[in-house]
């Protein structure tokens, strides 16, 4: 039995069916590279049959495509293709099909002359050399199996690619014709920019589409794939970049003629990767009134022949090789202007062309460093719009393995903002790998993190061990490191090492040693929190960990003490090592309350952790309370005397619940500050100033912020909480022995005035 995806064409009369079967058969044959698995018997006669069905009929200037998935013994997913012979067609198919994560095992290409009557109905089927009509190819694939679901995206994905590669050919000469004309605009002002055209016109240059984009978001001169799939190969956002580029360096006085960025639209023709645009600007005016009014933007690929000649011969790359020569000061044929020139053999054509000549000079004085003393190295550029990052990465080309490329772009994914849209690979003779990814930065926020990122992937390639060893090095127990690594870091799970690395493993290991270290002191189980941030994280995120040794840490319990600080729980993941009396790493990843900023916490982070710690611990209460820490930057002690006031007032006969005066004391954060203020200056013995004065500021900030608070009943519970401060005569809150037990309600001491609740 077979499932069958697309439409089933109509069988050819049965008298011509056997006749062309027959040739058929021999075309495939024929059609067999060496090397390849022969195709016979039963697997042949189903495969041609299968072909010869998909080729009855083609609709002119059309396709036929067929996918058939088997059920019998060869359980396959068949993939005929019938087109018009034309370049790309293989290589593009091939790259679809492999882009939805499919192996291709095998691939039959024969070429067959055919005619067909005017419906398109297959008529009559020739041998190689026969004239009789057309050249029509005919494309059979065999892939493993998937279901419907993927069948019917596989079936979208190919006809895209099939309408872009039909596009791409017809418009062939129209594309040459545009470029061509823009190599006579540019010749006189930019004579370097246009012979960078005419080379690139000249066979250098798979083109692919072309467009003319107006101000006003008009197109004229649509060819090949954009007026198929890249109707948009850039986004309007990334026009106005490009039209303000020109334009900026018009208003300076300065020439700019043409800007070769990278699209992020992958090519579906000829290969997997993105697009490569030149863009030239159609000026009008003269002058200051010079002025780009539309852009001409040719979309194609490097040929595999432009990216290997050699820099000298392509032209921009040639000056750039001469200008940075020049700039450094290096003799061109001594030992640095030859290490410069094999530089540029290295580094990419299509790249290198397109940047600025600070980041061609930082990349290849690198590789030039490289040479002499090979090591871990990474280099990020900004492209010239801004819209991506180029991240080059060298390392020893023994280290390098599919986990490892995946580690490296994992950390430069640390970075806020940023995604890989594509890598590539670079192995020379001696002994460096040299790996390069294209990063989409518009989202980017801030500096690139090239040095932290730098220490990480030295860390990777160290080994996990030595890498735990060298960064327990700077910290307090330095001169111990290597028995503290030989004891810790194998305990680590790989999917720790993988998800925080080594230098997290350095921070966490100082924790739990710190705990443990407690714990002897004290005779108790304890838990340990640390508060941080990641880079990539957005404003509202905060990260926490909890060390224990013993016990379990109940999630039941966490996330309501966690809540009870202002915090959403979003996930949390847990670490174990082995062994277990190691210790155990719980991470949580926290949202915060709208309007709090992960930087401004962190600033607190002592305070913070400490007052979680209190709460985890069973050493301070687990209540509302504990979101005036966050909201209004209380101490985990001040916060307790907020509520130890609030028990008293509950003795007083008033009927306000803790929510509603936790929700009034953090809405008026000044009024609050103002009388802990107040509080600490007229009890804390050893206040250190004027007590009178600043008691005074303090009632002054109280009334201040008392006047912008509208809320009749949180105005009155406020003026509750000033009687309680008013009529406190003595208290033990700053005596050790209070400080000692945090925030314990017990052991804090209030004599008082009576005070009548209003």
């Amino acid at each position: 039995m077979v499932s069958k995806t697309a439409r089933k064409p109509a069988k050819a009369p049965r008298k011509k069916a056997s006749d062309m079967k027959a040739i058929l058969a021999h075309h495939v044959a024929d059609a067999i590279l060496p090397g390849e698995p022969a195709l016979e018997g039963a697997d042949r006669d189903e495969a041609v049959e299968f072909l010869l069905r998909a080729a009855q009929h083609r609709i002119a200037d059309r396709s036929s495509l067929l996918l058939e998935s088997t059920t019998a013994e060869r359980r396959v997913l068949r993939i005929a293709v019938v087109n018009d012979d034309m370049p790309f067609l293989v290589d593009s198919i091939a790259a679809t099909i492999a882009a939805q994560g499919l192996s291709i095992d095998r691939l039959v290409h024969p070429v067959v002359p055919v005619s067909r009557n005017g419906d398109g109905q297959l008529e009559q089927m020739g041998k190689t050399g026969d004239d009789i009509g057309t050249r029509e190819s005919m494309i059979y694939i065999e892939t493993p199996r998937v279901d419907a679901r993927q069948r019917r995206e596989l079936l979208a994905k190919l006809r895209v690619t099939l309408g872009d590669v039909r596009a791409a050919v017809s418009d062939w000469h129209k594309m040459q014709g545009a470029m061509g004309d823009e190599v006579g605009v540019l010749s006189e002002e930019s004579p370097e920019d246009s012979a960078l055209l005419e080379w690139l016109n000249g066979g250098m240059l798979t083109q692919l589409g072309h467009l003319k984009r107006h101000r006003d978001g008009s197109h004229r001169d649509v060819f090949g794939i954009c007026r198929k799939s890249s109707k948009a190969l850039l986004a309007d956002t990334s026009y106005e970049r490009a039209f303000d580029w020109f334009d900026r360096a018009a208003r300076k006085g300065a020439v700019r003629n043409l800007l070769i960025i990278k699209a992020n639209r992958i090519s579906n023709v000829h290969r997997h990767v993105p697009l490569d645009l030149f863009i030239v600007p159609q000026w009008k005016g003269s002058g200051k009134n010079r002025k780009v009014a539309a852009l001409s933007v040719h979309a194609g690929l490097w040929t595999s022949a432009a990216l290997a000649s050699p820099p000298e011969q392509v032209p921009v790359l040639r000056r750039i090789i001469a200008e940075l020569t020049a700039e450094l000061g290096f003799d061109p044929g001594g030992h640095t202007g030859k290490a410069l020139a094999h530089a540029f053999t290295v580094l990419p054509h299509d790249l290198i062309v397109s940047l600025s000549l600070t980041d061609v000079g930082q990349l290849a004085t690198t590789i030039m460093s490289l040479v002499d003393r090979p090591r871990p190295r990474l280099v990020q550029v900004r492209s010239q719009l801004d819209r991506h990052v180029f991240a080059f990465v060298w390392l020893p080309r023994d280290t390098l393995s599919t986990e490892v490329r995946l580690k490296i772009q994992d950390l430069l994914m640390r970075q806020a903002g940023t995604s890989v849209l594509d890598w590539s690979l670079e192995v020379e003779g001696g002994t460096l790998a040299m790996l390069e990814f294209m990063l989409d930065s518009r989202e980017t926020s801030g500096n690139l993190d090239t040095a932290g990122i730098e220490r990480e992937l030295e860390d990777l390639l160290r080994g996990w061990g030595e890498a735990v060893e060298q960064n327990l090095v700077d910290g307090p127990e330095g001169s111990r490191a290597t028995a503290i690594a030989a004891r810790y870091a194998p305990a680590f799970p790989s999917s720790y090492r993988f998800r925080y690395g080594a230098e997290e493993a350095a921070i966490d290991i100082a924790r739990l040693r710190a705990l443990a270290a407690r714990e002897s002191d004290t005779g108790e189980h304890l838990r340990d929190v640390r508060l941080y941030g990641l880079a990539k994280d957005e404003p509202e995120i905060l990260r926490l960990k909890v060390y224990h040794h013993q016990g379990i840490l109940k999630l039941s319990d966490a996330v309501p003490a966690l809540e009870n600080f202002g915090f959403t729980v979003i996930k949390e993941i847990p670490t174990q090592l082995d062994p277990l009396s190691l210790g155990t790493i719980h991470e949580f990843t926290l949202s915060l309350a709208e309007g709090e900023k992960a930087a401004l916490l962190l600033d607190r982070r002592d305070a913070i952790e400490a007052a979680i710690a209190g709460v985890l611990n069973g050493e301070a209460e687990d209540d509302p309370f504990n979101r005036l820490v966050l909201g209004t930057a209380l101490q985990a002690r001040e916060a307790n005397w907020l509520r130890a006031f609030y028990r008293y007032l509950r003795q007083t006969g008033m009927g306000f619940t803790i929510y509603t005066v936790v929700d009034a004391l953090d809405a008026a954060p000044t009024v609050t500050r103002s009388m802990i203020d107040l509080f600490v200056a007229r009890h804390d013995p050893d206040f250190d100033g004027d007590r009178d004065k600043a008691a005074q500021e303090a009632i002054q900030g109280f009334t201040r912020g008392l006047s912008k608070v509208s809320a009749i009943n949180d105005d009155r519970l406020l003026r509750l909480y000033r009687a309680v401060i008013d009529s406190i005569l003595r208290t033990n809150a700053f005596a050790e022995a209070a400080q000692e037990a945090l925030a314990s309600a017990k052991a804090l001491v209030l004599r008082m005035e009576s005070i009548t609740a209003r």
